[in-house]
């Protein structure tokens, strides 16, 4: 299911990132592992390290306030507190495919797991592992 939301320019100026937000947030229960998927990407080289965080960010603030919505307006005092952040960058989506090394440290938006192949699919496994 897909939902869109309403910018948050109408509350904020965005003077300092608070408006930016990722591509997409997934919310995820594979019996094994409960995760949140923040994920931005860019094609080509686009946005900065900086730019990329401050939308990885807004991410994460959504995540807290729908924890905070299931909470105190669904009564649900657990709501998406067993999940684990996981924050993803995917660059480069228009090259030919390339591998690169990646940083399996990924759970706050400053550790970024940045990928950069193109034209390939990527293993949700791949994206949730966290720490080894």
């Amino acid at each position: 299911m897909q939902i869109k939301f309403k910018s948050p320019d109408t509350v904020f100026q965005g003077n300092r990132g608070e408006c930016k937000r990722a591509d997409f947030v997934i919310v995820a229960d594979t019996n094994k592992k409960k995760v949140i998927l923040c994920i931005e990407m860019k094609a080509g080289k686009g946005g900065s390290h900086t730019d990329i965080i401050g939308q990885l960010k807004g991410a994460q603030c959504f995540v807290a306030y729908c924890r905070e919505i299931g909470q105190s307006f669904w009564e649900e005092q657990n709501f998406l507190r067993d999940y684990e952040c996981r924050f993803v960058s995917i660059k480069n989506i228009k090259i030919p495919k390339k591998t690169t090394r990646i940083d399996p440290t990924h759970d706050f938006p400053s550790k970024i797991k940045i990928l950069k192949k193109s034209g390939s699919s990527f293993q949700f496994n791949d994206l949730v592992q966290g720490q080894r």
